[in-house]
């Protein structure tokens, strides 16, 4: 008989982690590339290299699963010097780590008690995003089809451009093959042409695309014959991969966030302040602690203001909480705790309250 939670389960390891940038050889911050930069103290940099050269704008890749959080994970991601990742969100929901008792986000100065919770998600309307201490994060992963090894490579990019066009590929090809797995495809780093939203001129930017170079019937082919001899099933593998990929994110940089450079001399132009290239944070080993501290006026006019938008009065609350909650009977708003409220927010934007 299989061992429940555990002869099911399969791990399907990073091999490795392919760049789209360098450090700066004195000053340290990061700088962009114009092509996909290998890792070289990986034991298999010389076969990477011999493949596709030293300064590859073209891979040749499989995508592992169908389950598109596991392959092309994406969120807000916020990130501080001391705490590494200190908060991830969809735009509905974020898990957020905080201080129990100011609910502000922790730093090395207010190293208070912090505990990961789960709050509303305002996406680009949020005050850390619109600071720019938030931003979109894409975890690529693919295989690499002629370097040995049983697992995935994966690339980290906070283009908004390079999100974009990855789904869009993606949705494309599922649409014609009924599948994204296991298809031979080319990603690529391309040049395209934006708008700086500082300035409002065009210029010149590096991203992702999921390509090939064939015919679509000769692709559908090939989807065939892989999928025959080179099949993988799409088990959830979002805990595996915690275990092998996301022990190091990488935020790689927007955009908007990277240093000028003069091309023809090589010197900086315009350095801006980067985030750490390697930040650790154990997403799933500090549990959450609910926080038992009751909420302040802030929430409770938060709360009150929801309520006016449902059509919903302290009685229908009572009420709501009475028939699905075990949480007694509610004697009044401010008797509300701190968890007790990011459970009410979160089923108004779930819609179920």
């Amino acid at each position: 008989m299989p061992i429940k939670n555990l002869s099911e389960t399969v791990r399907l390891p990073r091999l490795g982690k392919i760049h789209l940038g360098t450090k700066h050889p004195e000053k340290g911050y990061p700088m962009k590339a114009d092509h996909f930069i290998f890792p070289e103290d990986h034991a298999d940099y010389g076969k990477l290299v011999e493949l596709f050269g030293k300064t590859p704008k073209k891979l040749s890749v499989f995508i592992p699963v169908e389950d598109e959080d596991t392959w092309a994970s994406q969120y807000y991601k916020s990130y501080n010097l001391t705490f590494g990742l200190v908060c991830k969100g969809d735009g509905e929901l974020a898990t957020r780590m905080q201080d129990v008792k100011t609910g502000e986000l922790p730093t090395a100065n207010k190293a208070g008690t912090v505990a990961l919770q789960e709050i509303p998600c305002k996406g680009t309307e949020c005050p850390e995003y619109l600071a720019k201490k938030c931003h979109e994060v894409m975890n690529l992963r693919f295989i690499l089809p002629e370097i040995p090894g049983l697992g995935v490579w994966q690339i980290d990019t906070g283009s908004k451009n390079s999100i974009l066009n990855i789904n869009s590929c993606a949705k494309i090809i599922k649409r014609a093959f009924g599948r994204i797995s296991m298809i031979p495809l080319s990603l690529t780093f391309e040049p395209m042409q934006v708008n700086n939203p500082d300035t409002g001129k065009k210029q010149t930017v590096y991203v992702l695309n999921l390509r090939t170079d064939v015919t679509m019937a000769k692709l559908a082919e090939a989807a065939r014959e892989s999928l025959s001899t080179l099949q993988l099933k799409a088990p959830d593998l979002e805990e595996a991969f915690q275990l092998e990929v996301e022990k190091d994110i990488e935020v790689l940089w927007p955009d908007d966030r990277i240093a000028k450079v003069d091309t023809a001399t090589g010197v900086v132009i315009d350095a801006k302040d980067m985030p750490p290239e390697d930040l650790l944070f154990a997403e799933e080993v500090v549990p959450p602690v609910k926080d038992e501290s009751l909420i302040s006026q802030v929430q409770v006019n938060a709360l009150l203001s929801k309520l006016g938008e449902k059509e919903m009065t302290v009685k229908d609350l009572a009420k709501y909480i009475r028939e699905t909650k075990e949480w007694g009977a509610l004697a009044g708003v401010k008797d509300l705790t701190v968890w007790q409220y990011n459970e009410l927010m979160e089923a108004f934007l779930r819609g179920e309250a």
